[in-house]
């Protein structure tokens, strides 16, 4: 696997916002998504606060909706 063809791939998707593009992401690399709506954008949002490189205005907005929503930015 080229991880660096992953990572552009996830942080495309990630940061798009686009439920479509970030499911078809996931099924393309075997990745488990969460049903819950609440649960698959939790999973979404601290990716992106957690991911380096992620745009500050994105990052604010992972953690704002994280906050709204009484979740934490760790990923454990």
């Amino acid at each position: 696997m080229n991880i660096e063809k992953f990572v552009r791939e996830r942080n495309e998707a990630l940061f798009s916002l686009d439920e479509k593009k970030i499911k078809d992401y996931a099924k393309k690399y075997n990745l488990g998504l969460p049903k819950n709506p609440i649960v698959f954008w939790g999973a979404v949002y601290k990716s992106i606060y957690n991911i380096t490189n992620s745009p500050q205005e994105l990052k604010q907005k992972a953690k704002d909706w994280l906050d709204e929503h009484n979740m934490s930015t760790d990923i454990k």
